[in-house]
């Protein structure tokens, strides 16, 4: 099987499109970095405080105001004065590399900030949230004296690479893997009839095989994906710290805190691995079953990338979600906790995945030993 798919040039497609998409994301997110720093957040405060400022100066020496109003916009020109200082000193230091001390005083602003949100009865849940966020990330960095990268779009090896993991290859890899083995599969077929039956072996052996080389195929596409990406944002970023903290919640209670993005990492792979040879039994399944190649592939993707994408956005299937194989397909929100907070299922966890997925795979590939064995329609 393993010859069928390096002899059909059209099966290397999904690779190159995979190679494209991480390289272009990465020139997407270095681009976007640069517009989303922290250090170009300060800068913008710099310059809203120094209008803000000539504002305040300029209205103190026009208006004729009482003794109290004269005192409040006195407090608030020093306030500003102060703000515009703090984000200087922020500057200052992290062109100097002097994170923990840039950080420290960015933990105070932020502070401040909350103190302020916290008192005002404008203030949402969600912007207070965000500003506990950035307080609990900036102390650890602070802690560890590591520089900060934008979460939303890293760049730095390790960082990146967990990203495409997250954002990338639950759907594009889903795609290009069953593509390429619903053709693979298929090619066993001349109409209804199953030419493997014809040869002098086994059932169990065919089955066996066909799963076996289509994991093999699709865990080797995974990983060069991850590799390149990896190799992508190294040489482009540096390599990234095994220490640097991931937003994570916890199981059951759902409280924000911060884990090592190292602890997070195998984890992650190991859902993501079984959820992948996974996907590949039940894209076997489907076509021994349909003997179609382009129905095959409907409702393949009907039954994964489907489920994938609508389970974060359709009610009853969240409330099931911790037993549907396919939501372990991005494993690294869900050793985070992020998905199963997002969904606000507690019953999401690493333990769950495993067994769900184990459970999923030996299932599913006894049941397909059945079909082919007692079933003589098929």
């Amino acid at each position: 099987m393993n010859r069928k798919i390096l002899k059909n040039k059209f099966n290397f497609i999904p690779l190159i499109i995979l190679i494209v998409m991480v390289l272009v994301c990465l020139a997407f997110n270095v681009n976007n970095k640069a517009a989303n720093s922290y250090i170009v957040d300060a800068k913008d405060n710099i310059r809203q405080g120094k209008q803000a400022l000539r504002d305040s100066q300029n209205d103190l020496k026009r208006k004729k105001l009482t003794v109290s109003d004269r005192k409040l916009d006195l407090a608030n020109i020093a306030n500003e004065k102060k703000d515009i200082k703090i984000n200087q000193t922020i500057i200052m230091l992290s062109h100097q590399h002097q994170w923990r001390v840039a950080y420290q005083q960015k933990v105070r602003q932020i502070q401040e900030d909350l103190t302020v949100a916290q008192t005002s009865k404008g203030s949402g849940s969600g912007l207070i949230n965000a500003m506990k966020r950035d307080r609990l990330i900036y102390q650890d960095l602070a802690s560890k004296n590591l520089e900060k990268q934008d979460d939303d779009f890293p760049t730095q090896g390790i960082g990146y690479s967990v990203w495409v993991s997250k954002t990338i290859l639950p759907y594009l890899l889903v795609l290009a893997i069953t593509f390429v083995l619903v053709q693979v599969y298929g090619d066993a077929f001349e109409g209804k009839l199953n030419k493997n039956k014809l040869l002098p072996i086994s059932k169990v052996t065919i089955t066996t095989q066909n799963i076996l080389s289509g994991s093999f195929f699709a865990i080797v596409l995974w990983i060069l994906t991850e590799l390149i990406a990896f190799i992508a944002g190294t040489v482009m970023s540096g390599i990234g710290a095994l220490n640097y903290p991931y937003l994570s919640y916890a199981i059951g209670s759902g409280k924000m805190l911060l884990q090592n993005i190292s602890k997070l990492i195998l984890p992650s792979l190991i859902l993501q691995g079984l959820a992948i040879v996974f996907i590949v039994e039940i894209t076997y399944f489907i076509v021994i079953l349909v003997r179609n190649r382009l129905a095959a592939l409907f409702v393949i993707l009907l039954l994964t990338l489907g489920l994938i994408l609508v389970t974060t956005v359709v009610e009853p299937l969240q409330r099931i979600a911790a037993f549907l194989p396919t939501t372990y397909v991005n494993g690294i929100s869900i050793v985070s906790g992020q998905y199963g907070h997002a969904i606000a299922n507690s019953q999401i966890s690493f333990a769950t995945g495993v067994i769900t997925l184990l459970i999923g795979i030996v299932g599913l590939y006894g049941f397909t030993l059945v079909m082919n064995i007692k079933l003589k329609k098929f």
